[in-house]
């Protein structure tokens, strides 16, 4: 696992997509910078990583509430490397884990201070990422370079002149209709 989030290449599935014949190298750079910018965005937009990450010392405060349960940052879990409380190492075979909901369960109550490390993320990398995830990050990318190739105008009229403009949304309504189901909201 790598904590670049840029692929060393610019994915095949991706030209196909935007129509950009394979040998057509011309454009990798910003392919590869606006799936960066489109992932890091869509990663904010569910609250989740889709690209797998390591997260290091995440720290989780129990001094006023005592619990079994410890509900992670991120998630889909894919590993616990290590658990801390008040200073001192877990045992991890103690700990049961549920990674699709990140919810560490300790037989015991949790105490003070406790603190995490763990990979988490939706996909290892671009080519496992589900497929709706994969197809807002294309599109997305195909609405930023059709508004760079317009200037930003959306549609233009030569009789009674009239100029439409981007609207400013901070993201495409069909690319967060395919990342809603992925979303996390806090309660």
């Amino acid at each position: 696992m790598s904590d670049n989030l840029t692929p060393v290449s610019v994915p095949e599935d991706l030209k196909q997509y935007l129509r950009i014949p394979a040998a057509d190298t011309s454009k990798d750079d910003l392919l590869l910078l606006l799936l960066e910018s489109c992932t890091l965005a869509a990663e904010r937009y569910i609250g989740r990583y889709i690209i797998e990450r390591s997260i290091s010392e995440e720290p989780h405060d129990f001094y006023k509430a005592k619990s079994k349960y410890l509900q992670l940052d991120h998630y889909p879990v894919k590993e616990v490397s290590a658990v801390m409380q008040n200073g001192e190492n877990i045992d991890l075979s103690l700990i049961k884990t549920d990674n699709h909901n990140g919810l560490l369960k300790n037989s015991v109550a949790w105490r003070g201070v406790v603190i995490v490390s763990y990979t988490a993320g939706l996909a290892q990398d671009y080519s496992s990422l589900p497929k709706n995830i994969r197809l807002a990050l294309f599109q997305w990318i195909g609405v930023l370079l059709a508004e760079q190739e317009s200037g930003g105008i959306k549609s233009e009229t030569l009789g009674d002149y009239s100029v439409s403009y981007y609207d400013g949304r901070q993201i495409p309504p069909a690319c967060a209709l395919l990342l809603e189901s992925y979303r996390k909201f806090d309660i």
